[in-house]
């Protein structure tokens, strides 16, 4: 695995999997504007590592949601903060109903989280148990079986949620 940091997000990303390990992230209220994301922006690859060869292409097409880990929505004071979040060592395929569902519930929980304490802290951590792992795309991406989230109040022991979720 490879360790990638940034100032939006930071991410363990394992270099067999093509998919993050865990991306962590403090969101500040400050972080959130009113930046719109543009529909013509594709994930690039931000990992310098020859091994991590999964491309935006990998997805399309596949039945699964390029997933933002840390959400674009979360950087969305500067157009360069949210851009910086369409990394492949920020995404992993997710089933669409639970990108659109349940998981957009929690980025906009986060965000209201963040707004009512200042600053919270996010982890997401995409799980792979222990059966076969579907692999999509050219490059061969693993598909996660399920996620785990949390987020808490920054510099307390305050839990503001806990999430697992299949990725089906």
């Amino acid at each position: 695995s490879t360790t990638i940091r940034k100032v939006e997000f930071t991410s363990v990303y394992d270099l067999n999997l093509l998919c993050p390990q865990q991306v962590m992230w403090t969101l500040r209220a400050h972080d959130l504007g009113d930046t719109s994301r543009e529909p013509s922006w594709t994930f690039v690859n931000d990992i310098n590592d020859g091994r991590a060869r999964a491309r935006h292409h990998d997805f399309t097409h596949s039945g699964f949601d390029r997933g933002h880990l840390c959400p674009a929505q979360d950087r969305s004071l500067s157009l360069a903060s949210m851009r910086a979040t369409f990394a492949l060592s920020n995404v992993a395929a997710q089933a669409p109903a639970l990108n659109r569902g349940e998981w957009k519930k929690t980025e906009v929980f986060c965000r209201h989280q963040a707004l009512l304490y200042d600053s919270i802290e996010v982890v997401v951590v995409p799980l792979f148990l222990d059966r076969d792992t579907l692999r999509i795309g050219s490059h061969h991406v693993a598909v996660p079986h399920a996620f785990f989230k949390a987020a808490w109040v920054h510099g307390t022991d305050s839990v503001l949620g806990c999430w697992f979720f299949f990725n089906h």
